[in-house]
């Protein structure tokens, strides 16, 4: 039940995860309609993603037309997350004449107005275990939680502190893989360790069942392609390959402090 609470935590942080890409992919959308004649699109979208999620770095290139958009968010945080990076390449259906900004009726979804996409995400161990360490720790029973990565996939490892007639201090660990095929973003390849002892399957396919999928496919409200997922020692990197665009118009905004909004902050385009 421990490690049930402790995914269904990480289920709402990915949630919110690809609701920033949501933002994102509305952002690149809408800048374009913004009507300051005097801002180019990749200046109008990289301040809306600056002033929504506050980003450590943020890159944002267009197109002359805004056809083809491109952006990189670094450091940005979700739900107490810190994100290494999410960058996002779209390729814009021909907007609707009767579009506007504000949109207030909905009449439009984001699959309506984007043809094509890739995606990527960069989690890193430390960030993760700065998370795990510092905001479930001594919640819903959780005690001395640590979280490594390595090639070989994700290793959660913690004690559960289970009272019944009497106070059990249980040592868990869960091996997994991360994986997004038709269903979305799930676990995948999972093993399940209760006080040393290798759990049956059956009690993991069950655990799989109530927490799978992270994020369902049908919740993305646009099309992304994610094509891997690749471990190493230090990070995940969820990516469907989106790569900056050649020859347009870059936008860059570099956080200098720690506080929001900053004179120290600096924003500067190059235009090619």
């Amino acid at each position: 039940m421990g490690m049930y609470f402790f995914y269904v935590t990480m289920r709402a942080r990915f949630f919110h995860l690809f609701l920033f890409f949501a933002f994102l992919a509305a952002a690149i959308f809408v800048g374009p309609h913004i009507s300051d004649a005097q801002e180019r699109i990749e200046e109008k979208v990289g301040k809306l993603l600056v002033k929504e999620f506050d980003p450590e770095k943020l890159t944002v290139q267009a197109t002359g037309g805004g056809s083809f958009l491109y952006a990189k968010a670094t450091g940005i945080v979700i739900k107490g997350v810190r994100i290494e990076s999410v960058s996002l390449y779209a390729m814009m259906k021909e907007p609707p004449n009767d579009i506007n900004e504000n949109d207030e009726d909905h009449k439009y979804k984001l699959a309506d107005l984007i043809h094509y996409s890739r995606g990527e995400v960069v989690l890193l161990e430390k960030d993760f275990t700065d998370y795990t360490s510092k905001e479930i720790e001594d919640v819903k029973g959780f005690k001395n939680l640590e979280c490594d990565f390595s090639k070989d996939g994700i290793r959660v490892s913690g004690s559960y502190v289970a009272t019944f007639l009497f106070r059990f201090n249980i040592r868990m660990e869960v091996l997994s893989k991360l994986a997004f095929d038709e269903r979305g973003l799930c676990l995948t390849d999972t093993t399940l360790f209760v006080a040393g002892v290798k759990q049956p399957e059956y009690l993991t396919s069950q655990l799989l069942e109530r927490i799978n999928p992270l994020i369902e496919r049908e919740r993305i409200p646009f099309p992304v392609r994610i094509t891997r997922i690749d471990f190493s020692d230090d990070r995940i990197v969820i990516t469907g390959n989106p790569q900056p665009l050649k020859g347009a118009n870059v936008w860059n905004y570099e956080k200098r402090c720690h506080v929001s909004p900053c004179a120290g902050c600096r924003y500067f385009s190059v235009i090619n």
